[in-house]
This record gives C-alpha cells, structure tokens and sequence, in this order.
C-alpha cells in the first residue's frame, strides 16, 4: 500500500518536500495508518509533520489515548498540540456535530498559530460511500452528492484527504503488516448515530452484492466533483452576463435572466446562492430556493423575499438583486435657512438669494417664499405627500411608481419642503412646477444642489 499511496501523493502534488502538515489524528486505526505512510514517503515527497489530537472526555479511554500520542510523538520526534473538549461545554443533544466543530476549530486555531497551511485527515473510501448514503437519505442539492472533496479550502489553509482512494480494510491491513498500535472508538459502534448504523447494517449488504462498492462510490464522487467544477466555470460566466457580484450582494438583469434556458436558470440560481450564502455556512432550504426561482418567473413587478441570516431577495422591475437586508431608514430631518447650507445624503443643499449664481455642474430651482414658509424642511416622504405642478398636483407614490423607483430605495429619498409641507423638490427625481409671479409678501430665492 505504500508504493500506491505513494504513487497517489506523487499525482496530487499537494506540498514540497518539507512543507509543514498538520496530521489530525485520533489513534484510530486509520490516522495511525495516514501517519505512519506521511512517514515513510520519499524524502522527495515527505513533508515536515505535525500532530494535532482533541481528548473530547466522551470515553474513559481517551487519557491512555492521549498518552500513548504524547510518547509517540515524542520518539518520533514530531510536535504535537492537543487539548480537551471541556465537559461543560458537551450539549444534552448533538454530541456528535458539537464535538466535530470544536475539533475543527482548534485545528483552525493551530493552523493559524503555527503558521501551517495544509491540514491532513484520514478520511478513507468507506468514509465516502457512507457519507454519500447519509446525503442522499437526509435529500438537498446535488452538490452536496459531491460528498468528501479530496481537498478543500479551510480557513487561511487547505484540508486535504490523501487516503480517499484507500478502503477501510486496505488501511486495517496496512495497520497489521506494520505492527502499528491503534485504539478503537468504541462509540464507532453506537447505532444511535445514523452513519453507524450505515457502517453496520447497510454497507455490509451493499459489499456483499459489490465489494468494490466503496471503490464505485470513489470513483462516482471524483466524476461528480469534475462535472460540479465545469458548471461552476459555466455558472459564473451566466452570472457575469447578467448582472454585477456587488461588494456583499448581487445584481441581475432580469430580462437577461428570463432569456436564459430554464435548467440553466436553475444550475445559475444554484451557483449564485452557493457563493453568496452557502460559502458562509448559511443554508438556503429547497423550498426558498423553489420560491426563489418562481420569482423569478413572476409577472408582478416588484416582490421581497426574506432568506436566512438576514439576507434577502429584492426584484423590482427588471432587476432583482440578492443583498443583506437593508437597514431601518433614518427618520432624521434638517431644516435649511435662508442662506445656510445642508449635507444630504452625499449632496451639499444651500438656499440662496434669487441672484445667486450657479455653475453648469449643479442643479436648481427658483422658488418664491414667505417668511411663515420658512426655514424649509429636508426629510424622507410621508404618506399623501404631493408635488406642486402647473396644471394641479402629483402624489408622490404615483411619481415614483411612473419611474419605476425600487421599493427598496422609495423610503429613503429626500424631500426638499416649506414648514406647511408643501413639496418643492423630490431629489433626484422630480422638481415642482410653481407658478409663482414676484409677490411682495414672498422673498425670491434659488435652491442650490452641489453633487
């Protein structure tokens, strides 16, 4: 097995000589196995190695274990880094997916404090095709059919699985022509958890029928994870086309979107989620992403949907964007008087005398007021507002319907108004068409708007 192992290292090219690894290792049959083939690859091949164990304190044994790793790291003369699951933190439910991320967890804090890059497990064959039954019983997307990727981005590092094309009896064998002591898990044998009872009563059947089932399933997972690549090469140049990946978010064209055929709509939706959410450990159920896709479909012009982690799908009108959910909109208002000038929501808002100049790069408006009109307010629209124009009035609402106006930025224009709120000016948008003669009871004024 080390020649195969060897000649497997060799195609990977995972590391140079002498890169640092952390190994993580259980002193189960099978890391013990991984650590001992690390140790005896080529010199060419061979990197520099470094053990990290977790005691969970599940198992009375796990004290000899984490002794016995101590003195066997020390004869070999590899740094080893170890710690305890603190019983207070074990949870009345879960123990199995608790006692996996604090694992986890300190391998990340390792990784980062010793500044190594590549994590090592000893996920095997048999791990693969147990992990690819768990996945198609619990359902979900076919990515997660990709089960255990040979490597994998983690943290600042990789996670890296070099004994996936190797069987759980390939390694016992390993194991026993080598002599190497190992400690069995007897909470492997366990069938309240799902993948024991896999391991024990499903898995047997299944090699009975094939014994090169774990193999296949190998093999399937490999052919999976190339084609899963392709389309994601393919996805996001579908996704590049139709929109723009914002700072946190994304924008699409939905009329590029609805020209695209309906499996690919799905496979890009699918990546896009993936990318935005998934890759952050959010999880988006089948049902949303169902919705999702009918929104998408729909006729009506503008709709909301609130996803996980406070992120949320937006369409209105022909774009449609998936961005954390927008905050409360400031209620905050400025008054402006004669002469004074406002900073608004990146634009410089002054009031000056009728005769006041302006530059080609701003914009204004000439207004007549009172003295009872003033100072003017500046603040966000209020139900039945309207804008004064020639020939009567326009409710606000309908202008920024008219515009096609995103409901997501409706409620956080600006509104330029006297004291008896009549609107003057809806910036950015619309002005009023006052017809208002020189009165001697009104002062001639200009707004003024620097950008």
């Amino acid at each position: 097995m080390q020649n195969a192992f060897t000649t497997h290292i060799k195609q990977l090219q995972l590391w140079r000589a002498q890169t640092p690894v952390l190994v993580a290792v259980s002193t189960g049959a099978d890391s013990m196995a991984l650590l001992d083939l690390l140790a005896h690859l080529p010199v060419a091949l061979r990197p520099q190695i470094n053990v990290v164990h977790v005691n969970h304190q599940l198992r009375a044994a796990s004290v000899r274990e984490a002794a016995f790793l101590t003195d066997y790291c020390a004869r070999h003369g590899w740094p080893l880094y170890q710690t305890k699951w603190p019983m207070a933190e074990h949870p009345a439910h879960g123990t199995e997916a608790a006692a996996r991320a604090f694992r986890y967890a300190y391998f990340a804090q390792i990784l980062q404090q010793q500044k190594i890059s590549v994590l090592l497990t000893a996920h095997h064959a048999d791990d693969q095709l147990e992990t690819l039954l768990m996945r198609l019983v619990r359902g979900g997307d076919i990515q997660q059919l990709a089960a255990i990727a040979t490597q994998r981005p983690f943290h600042q590092a990789k996670l890296v699985r070099p004994l996936l094309p190797f069987t759980r009896q390939q390694l016992r064998t390993y194991v026993a022509a080598r002599k190497l002591t190992f400690f069995e898990d007897e909470t492997n044998q366990d069938p309240r958890f799902t993948r024991n009872r896999l391991r024990q009563r499903v898995v047997p059947v299944l090699k009975q029928m094939q014994p090169l089932a774990a193999e296949h399933a190998a093999d399937y997972v490999v052919q999976l994870q190339r084609l899963l690549r392709v389309n994601q090469h393919q996805m996001d140049q579908v996704l590049a086309d139709c929109g723009d990946f914002l700072a946190i978010g994304y924008r699409g064209d939905l009329t590029q979107w609805q020209q695209l055929d309906t499996d690919v709509q799905y496979l890009a939706l699918e990546r896009l989620l993936t990318r935005l959410l998934v890759q952050q450990g959010i999880t988006v159920k089948q049902r949303q992403k169902k919705e999702l896709q009918q929104l998408l479909q729909h006729s009506r012009a503008q709709t909301t949907l609130n996803l996980a982690a406070g992120w949320q799908f937006v369409k209105s009108y022909q774009a449609f964007t998936i961005m954390p959910a927008a905050t409360a909109v400031d209620q905050t208002s400025y008054t402006l008087a004669p002469g004074a000038t406002c900073q608004v929501n990146g634009l410089q808002v002054s009031l000056q005398a009728g005769t006041a100049t302006v530059s080609e790069a701003d914009d204004s408006l000439e207004v007549w007021l009172a003295s009872a009109e003033l100072p003017l307010k500046i603040r966000h629209r209020q139900p039945g507002d309207r804008l004064s124009l020639r020939n009567g009035h326009q409710k606000i609402n309908r202008i920024l319907i008219d515009q096609k106006i995103p409901q997501q930025q409706r409620d956080r224009l600006w509104l330029i108004t006297t004291q008896q709120n009549t609107v003057l000016w809806l910036l950015d948008v619309k002005k009023s068409q006052l017809f208002n003669p020189q009165q001697t009871d009104k002062i001639h004024y200009r707004l003024i708007i620097k950008k």
